[in-house]
């Protein structure tokens, strides 16, 4: 059983902030990169082996346990691959050139894997169905400009599927039964948009037969959700649970029999649990919960339905086991070696479970269990190349605000023994959202600027998820100002306990964490000798203008947690807090990346940053990666990026103790570099 409820869709907006614009003026002076390499390059981590593609990753077993399936790359590009499940006989089941694959699924019966992928990074992903007996591939959703996604599966329905898809109106998602064989589609629910009342609809959710049973709206005035529940296609909507924005009633999944839910929930309390309602008494019974940090991922039965399994995540992963039948075997892989545990993927016996070991040396390590014999065998590893080096260990850290909040961090250093005892240069590398967090664990750039000399310092700023609802709604119209003063906080921090160089601070950051990156420069330029942003807002009034037109239904909470460009007074406070009204504080290089095809932070937003910066003579190098949008999807422009970020810091940051591969543009990589000025 696959489940996932369409308001998914819409609440995402909330984690990764993440139309094209125009190319660049021919008139802007082009420069070529300037190869450098320090004198002991030749003993770091290469680039190629922290930024290329993996060797072997996320594997999914078939619903029969027979067969594995996972993803490989073939000349560059992460395609699909198939083999036994005793490891032998691997096989390639796709040929795409261009993408990759990055999302799949295999259907019920196993004759099929549904996979998901846009074109250029526009993030309007189509539904594919690949044949695993003949490698034949369909588009299930061929409609242009639509982006689409599987939101159910049943393993008692195994011919179809329900998708979600915008095809009739952009900022609605309606739901469809596909039917894998032939590929019709039957539209089963339509989004109207509105309800009789005003409120606007976000998304729906099935039971475990399919079957469309609760839908969720938002008052587009104030923000606040309300859960509506029907009993059957021909019952009217009923209101379930109402409560104000900021807070969280979400419903996982029906129970098998229909009559309950399994709720995530943090009315009443700080950190969010998980409870079970009963829709008929309208009761809801705690089932785990802590006091530490909110309910992480829940395992459920694949036969039963009922939760067996809770994960928690503060500053390291804790996990909870909720059903005595797995006791023995969670102890057993728990003890099998070292690193984080998860179950990725089990068959439809709930017999063999393929489980993943995240470590600070590697992303992945997959091994097969049999529960049967209790035991483990070894897969593969994400990327067994890391094996041939040493990389630093990351230290957990409690970090006080000035206001006295708590920020959970992480801290990387250098080694000592080939960069001397600290202070040393420092990347407060400050992460995207903001509606997310850092983790404990392998970080690809994290290791690169550990390799070369950097102390790494992350941040879990108000705002970020996982740590309770105060925490996250502090961060509350604070953009450049609470949550920019937790980054700064944490970099005085990190001078106080001798780990950063005060004169050799670089802020560096993606998506929100771009915006933080240009804030910093702006607000706080004392701070920092350098600035990295990718992928980041620059105007806070145009970076919310230009959002894609399935963010629209969720407005009212955007204007609540960043502030309301219609309110006179707020849109003054985004004015005010946008860092590209602020240029002439800039007195440090700044590196700026953009994918030129990124529906969540337009390229406009790193045109007019660049564009105000060079009229004031400010040294900027602006790289457009052509066919990528929010993020990096093709390998050489992800080799390529970190190659160039790694030059400027080492041409950009002053003084010695840092070392640098050499750097040679990427053959194929998909870049317009806009020079200096």
């Amino acid at each position: 059983m696959f489940r996932v409820s369409s308001v998914l869709c819409f609440l995402g907006v909330l984690v990764f902030l993440s139309g094209c614009g125009d190319e660049p003026a021919a008139d802007r002076p082009q420069q070529e990169p300037v190869h450098v390499a320090s004198p002991g390059a030749e003993s770091l981590i290469p680039r190629s082996v922290l930024f290329g593609n993996p060797e072997r990753v996320a594997p999914e077993l078939s619903p029969d346990g027979a067969t594995i399936a996972y993803l490989a790359p073939v000349d560059g590009v992460l395609n699909l691959w198939l083999m036994d499940a005793s490891g032998d006989n691997p096989r390639q089941l796709t040929s795409d050139e261009d993408r990759g694959i990055t999302q799949f699924l295999w259907t019920e019966d196993g004759r099929y894997i549904l996979y998901l992928q846009d074109e250029a990074g526009e993030e309007n992903t189509h539904v594919y169905r690949i044949t695993v007996e003949t490698g034949e591939v369909l588009d299930l959703t061929p409609f242009p400009g639509v982006k689409a996604y599987v939101s159910a599966t049943d393993r008692d329905q195994p011919g179809r599927v329900l998708i979600d898809m915008n095809k009739d109106n952009r900022m609605f998602f309606d739901v469809y039964s596909c039917d894998l064989e032939t590929g019709e589609l039957e539209m089963v629910m339509d989004n109207t948009g509105f309800t009789a009342d005003g409120d606007m609809i976000v998304g729906f959710s099935t039971d475990e037969d399919m079957n469309v049973r609760l839908q969720v709206t938002i008052d587009p005035d104030n923000g606040d959700m309300t859960v509506h529940h029907r009993w059957t296609a021909d019952s009217p909507w009923e209101v379930l649970k109402s409560y104000p924005g900021q807070d969280q009633w979400f419903p996982d999944r029906f129970d098998k029999e229909g009559t309950a839910l399994f709720v995530r929930s943090n009315l009443d309390r700080d950190k969010t649990a998980l409870f079970r309602y009963d829709i008929a008494s309208r009761t809801e019974t705690l089932i785990t919960g802590s006091d530490t940090s909110d309910i992480g991922s829940v395992l459920y039965d694949p036969s039963t339905g009922e939760p067996v399994m809770a994960s928690y995540y503060y500053l390291r992963r804790s996990l909870e086991v909720l059903d005595p039948s797995i006791r023995a075997d969670m102890d057993f892989l728990q003890g099998h070696r070292e690193g984080d545990l998860s179950v990725i993927s089990r068959d439809s016996s709930n017999t063999l479970w393929i489980v993943a070991y995240n470590t600070i040396d590697n992303p992945a390590v997959y091994y097969l269990y049999d529960r049967n014999s209790m035991e483990a065998r070894e897969l593969f590893t994400a990327i067994p190349a890391l094996e041939d080096y040493s990389l630093r260990p990351m230290e957990t850290a409690e970090i006080p605000a000035r206001d006295g909040l708590i920020l959970p961090s992480y801290v990387t250093t250098p080694d000592p023994v080939r960069y001397g005892e600290g202070p040393w240069p420092t990347i407060m590398m400050v992460h995207g959202g903001p509606w997310y967090r850092d983790y404990y664990g392998y970080d690809p750039l994290t290791q690169l600027f550990a390799d070369r000399g950097f102390a790494v310092l992350q941040v879990n700023f108000r705002g970020s998820t996982g740590f309770g609802k105060a925490f996250c709604n502090a961060s509350f119209k604070e953009w450049g100002r609470a949550m920019q003063n937790d980054v700064s906080d944490g970099v005085l921090w990190a001078v106080e306990q001798g780990v950063a160089d005060p004169d050799r601070v670089v802020i560096l950051g993606g998506s929100y964490g771009g915006y933080a990156a240009l804030a910093g420069a702006v607000f706080t330029p004392e701070l920092y000798c350098a600035v990295v942003d990718f992928f980041g807002p620059s105007n806070l009034i145009t970076f919310m203008e230009t959002v894609p037109p399935y963010w629209k239904p969720m407005q009212a909470l955007l204007n609540m947690r960043i502030g309301d460009p219609e309110d006179p007074e707020e849109r003054a406070m985004l004015e005010e807090r946008s860092p590209l009204n602020h240029v002439a504080e800039i007195d440090v290089p700044i590196f700026i990346a953009q994918g030129a095809n990124d529906p969540r932070v337009v390229q406009a937003e790193s045109d007019q940053m660049v564009e105000a910066l060079r009229a004031m003579n400010i040294p900027v190098v602006y790289v457009l990666y052509t066919n990528e949008g929010h993020g990096f999807a093709h390998e050489e422009n992800t080799l390529d990026f970190a190659g160039r970020v790694e030059e400027f810091l080492y041409l950009s940051v002053p003084g010695p103790g840092i070392e640098c591969e050499l750097f040679t543009p990427v053959p194929g990589a998909s870049v317009l570099l806009q020079g200096t000025e």
